[in-house]
Parts: structure tokens; sequence; C-alpha cells
């Protein structure tokens, strides 16, 4: 029977705080004709469940402030873009842009064609926002970012870890995790969680273990949410355990149980 242990995480919004302006002296900024603006701040929203098998996927370190910005026109043209909110700020606001339609896009870092990150990825809901600068006018848009990536953690058995650390020579192991795009590799040097940008219809789990001084065949599993395929949005914990034999060897997610 599954068992979903939820995790309750923080989800980041960016809100663009506006007010209209008329070009008044001394309190105004003062727009060429045709062209208005758009000031953006950072700020804390609504909370986003995220299926989780234990509260270790810890999303603290990820700022609102350092998200990439970039501002498309009608087209779908980049007009403006930015290595980050305070980058944004830095470069003076309100952001002068010609009036028209727009879409804002914000995101934890610049997706760029990366397939994984070891990094959690945030993207504004819907993929973008619309807006519309008027004439001598602040527009004010709100963006709520939310978490947009599907995690996968290795987590090492108590019995197994002990085994490492008496006995390094003798255990070893590798472990390959694929969402069929894209692949990482767990080893005793690289134990970071991996964020694959995609979903997948099951995360491909290749194990490669060493026991007493021997190397054994790769072993295969394949981890779905019990009858449901992995989605960005979701976080996996994969548990590896090894006893004295080979035989005893086994690895599975929560999200099975």
């Amino acid at each position: 029977m599954k068992k979903n242990i939820l995790s309750i995480l923080g989800s980041f919004a960016l809100l663009c705080m506006v007010g209209c302006s008329e070009n008044e002296a001394n309190n105004a900024p003062v727009f060429p004709e045709n062209t208005g603006g758009l000031n953006m701040v950072a700020g804390m929203s609504t909370e986003q469940v995220i299926p989780v098998i234990t509260r270790s996927a810890d999303f603290s370190d990820v700022s609102a402030d350092d998200f990439y910005i970039k501002i498309l026109n009608d087209k779908g043209e980049t007009v403006k873009e930015f290595a980050s909110l305070t980058a944004m700020r830095d470069e003076g606001l309100p952001v002068i842009l010609p009036t028209g339609s727009y879409t804002a896009f914000a995101s934890s870092f610049k997706p760029d064609g990366k397939e994984h990150s070891n990094d959690p990825y945030f993207e504004v809901e819907g993929g973008g926002h619309s807006f519309v600068i008027e004439e001598k006018r602040i527009t004010q848009v709100k963006m709520k970012c939310i978490y947009n990536s599907l995690g996968v953690e290795l987590a090492l058995s108590e019995q197994f870890q002990k085994l490492l650390e008496t006995e390094s020579e003798n255990y070893d192991y590798k472990v390959k995790v694929s969402n069929g795009t894209a692949s990482y590799e767990f080893t005793k040097d690289n134990m970071k969680p991996v964020y694959f940008l995609k979903g997948c219809e099951e995360l491909v789990v290749q194990v490669v273990m060493t026991i007493e001084g021997k190397e054994w065949a790769e072993r295969v599993w394949r981890i779905k949410n019990g009858n449901d395929a992995p989605k960005t949005g979701e976080y996996y914990i994969i548990r590896l355990d090894v006893g004295d034999q080979p035989e005893t060897l086994s690895l599975r997610s929560a999200l099975m149980e």
C-alpha cells in the first residue's frame, strides 16, 4: 500500500509592485514617448505540497533574489534578460519598456537546455505571466514560482554505512539513475541529490556493488509512484541496503510502500 509522507514547502513568489504614474515632478519617472515601466520585488507566497518520503528535501537555500528573469514580447522574442532579480534591481527600476504586450518568465536558474542539476528547479507557474505596458504608467503583475523538478536522493542504510566506514576497501557502490533522457551517478564521493527537469514513465536505477572485495553484476530497478509515472513536482528518496550476502542487496523508494 502506497504511503505518502507530505512535506510542506513554502513556495516562492515574484511580486511586481506598482503604482500609477502621471510624470509629476520630483516623485515620478519621466518616460519617453510610447513607453511605460515595470517594477519587481521578491516575496514569499502560498505553500506547495510535495510528496517526499522524509523531510530531508531542504530548499531553504533557494532565494527569489537569485532567480533568473527574462521578458519576452508578443512575438516570443527576449527583450530584457537579467541574471537575477538582484541584478535587475541593481540596473535600475522601473524597467522601461515600449508599450505593448509581454510575458514575464522567472526561474531559480536559467534552464538553457539543462536536463538535470544539483540545485532544485523552480519556475513561474504556467510557464510565464502575461502583462501589458501602457504609456507613461507602471504596470502591476504578480508571478508565483513553484518547485518544478523531479528530485532523487540516495540514502544508505545504517548497516551499509557502517560497512563502508569500517571496511571501505571491501565495500563500494555505483548507483546510476535515469529518467530516460538524462542520467546521474551516485558514488561514495558524490551523494548530492539530483533534480531532473523532466518527468518520465519510470525511473531506471542501475546498481553495481562491491561486496567483500568482489564486484557483482549490475542490477536494475524500475521505480514508479505506485501506478503513477514520476513527474516534476515530486521528490524521491531511494534507499540502498546490503547485508553480508549479495542476495540481501535491496533498493526501494518509500513511495513504493
